[in-house]
């Protein structure tokens, strides 16, 4: 897939659909081409500083967050994994989650 910044009213760029067709019927064996009628575009939120948001709620302790991974949810799903559950276990994150708290975002002395 590719990634498209482009804003929630903003049309699918169709020279990307035309590249994500070439790359594919290069790389596997027996894709034909694509139903254009049939080309979708979601969209993801994705974090102001692109930093995932991980680690235990301050104002409910029971409540863990781990979201935010942009577009590479999958590559990093196994490091968070781990982080979360090193938290329920209750010992010390293999990573500074520092940099990952949800109130790197508090605005007005809102708790999260």
């Amino acid at each position: 897939g590719k990634v498209e910044l482009g804003g929630l009213r903003a049309p699918p760029t169709p020279a990307l659909w035309d590249q994500m067709e070439r790359e594919a019927q290069q790389t596997i064996a027996g894709v034909g081409a694509r139903k254009k009628e049939c080309d979708w575009m979601g969209f993801r939120p994705t974090m102001p500083d692109a930093l995932p948001v991980i680690g235990r709620s301050r104002t409910v302790p029971a409540v863990l967050y781990a979201f935010g991974h942009q577009h590479v949810g999958w590559t990093l799903g196994g490091i968070t994994g781990q982080l979360i559950a090193e938290i329920v276990q209750g010992t010390e994150p293999s990573v500074d989650l520092a940099p990952y708290r949800l109130d790197r975002f508090r605005l007005f002395g809102g708790g999260w």
